[in-house]
């Protein structure tokens, strides 16, 4: 062996190509000899499985098997050398991988040694900044007066009946009770056709046309009215049965004890305890949107594209179970949808990784006796045992989740003890 040849590294050589923003490019060079000797070993463990013409099983000579598989035995050498260096050239240049890195391209020529080029998503590293401190104007707490009338009115209108109007004619306040039938062309349509159907003409209608045309009718009597159904233009014969009028209940002391109250300042109080947890409720909603949203302004930083993608994909799936029973979004539509949401997933994307960072930056750690805690408070509601040895379970394999859901919420704490607040 000469001298160059003994100082020749035969170790693989990794080496970070390119990095932008969270993806990184990163090559990893095998030695000839070892890229050969892995593909010798494919050929032989071939060799012992191959089915060849004028050859037992397995008993065909190795320049035989190579000559029908030697593509097949580089593949599976190159496979065997992704899975055996691409992790070791992760640790060795100490990447934060967050998927499984992907290949870009091989490239492999007999005697030189083989080329592999990989590309892989990292975390990004925030160094959290002007978190403490953060300007937050808070809504009132309590409810008011107005809400509270609000409400009440609320219910007095969901205690309502309906009654024979005195009116003559169909007015804009009314409810109308038609009998009704519908045609296009002259031919009448299937199923469009009904009796004593209730329309609120103080409401907004799905059928254009129809309370402006019923306006100004009398009881019992017939008009066709000009209407849209399905986007077309169709005719609609209707007749008013009945003109009522909503009667609401007094607010007195019946009202109250009708919902269980035994007076109405009994009611009045208990809609006010209500009222005020709403509204406390909704303040402290209101704190942690403005604290996110000042985080993620000041903090920018590139984000990993299929942390993203899988955020934004959690969001349209739930969008689509909303509109379950609805027609098909068109793919216009939904391509709009996604832009719009992509700013939101970003920011959600992000704002992940920088409570992790404060939380860090925080010291703030979750102790056995918060998690055991954790865990009894979700106990409550088992109805059985078996039920709590499930739960127990179910908690022990998502230990970790529990662990982080909880120190991102001893974060949000933190920051909200912090904030500097201005009544809204």
């Amino acid at each position: 062996m000469g001298i160059f040849s003994a100082l020749r590294s035969d170790k693989p050589k990794f080496k970070k190509l390119k990095e932008e923003g969270c993806v990184v490019t990163l090559s990893v060079e095998i030695a000839p000899q070892e890229a050969t000797d892995q593909a010798q070993t494919a050929l032989t463990r071939l060799q012992a499985l191959a089915r060849i013409p004028g050859f037992r099983a397995g008993k065909a000579p190795l320049d035989v098997v190579k000559r029908h598989f030697s593509g097949r035995a580089r593949e599976e050498a190159v496979d065997a050398l992704i899975r055996k260096h691409v992790p070791v050239a992760i640790e060795d240049l100490k990447l934060r991988v967050l998927e499984t890195p992907s290949v870009e391209d091989v490239q492999w020529k007999e005697g030189e040694p083989l080329l592999i080029t990989v590309r892989a998503e990292i975390a990004p590293t925030p160094v959290a900044k002007d978190y403490l401190k953060l300007p937050v104007k808070r809504r009132p707490q309590n409810a008011d007066d107005a809400a509270l009338a609000k409400r009440i009115e609320e219910l007095r209108d969901a205690q309502a009946r309906l009654e024979i109007a005195p009116d003559e004619t169909v007015g804009e306040k009314n409810f109308v009770v038609i009998d009704y039938a519908a045609a296009r062309q002259g031919k009448p349509l299937a199923g469009a056709k009904g009796s004593s159907e209730l329309v609120d003409m103080s409401s907004e209608h799905g059928l254009p046309g129809l309370a402006e045309g019923l306006k100004g009718m009398k009881r019992g009597e017939s008009k066709t009215l000009s209407v849209k159904l399905g986007g077309q233009e169709s005719d609609l014969t209707v007749t008013v049965v009945e003109i009522k009028t909503k009667v609401l209940p007094a607010l007195d002391a019946e009202f109250a004890k009708d919902l269980g109250m035994a007076n109405l300042d009994e009611l009045k109080g208990k809609l006010k305890e209500v009222l005020d947890r709403e509204a406390k409720a909704a303040s402290e909603s209101d704190v942690v949107r403005q604290i996110q949203e000042s985080l993620v302004k000041a903090n920018v930083f590139p984000l990993p594209p299929s942390m993203v993608e899988r955020q934004l994909e959690g969001m349209m799936d739930r969008m689509r179970r909303q509109t379950a029973g609805a027609a098909r979004l068109p793919e216009k539509v939904l391509a709009e949808l996604r832009a719009k949401l992509q700013p939101k997933a970003e920011d959600e994307v992000r704002l992940a990784f920088l409570m992790s960072a404060i939380a860090a930056k925080e010291r703030i750690e979750v102790s056995d006796a918060e998690l055991a805690s954790e865990l009894e408070a979700g106990l409550k509601d088992a109805e059985s045992e078996q039920k709590k040895k499930e739960l127990r379970e179910i908690f022990e394999k998502r230990r970790e989740q529990v662990a982080h859901m909880i120190r991102e919420r001893k974060t949000m704490d933190l920051l909200r003890e912090k904030a500097v607040y201005k009544d809204a």
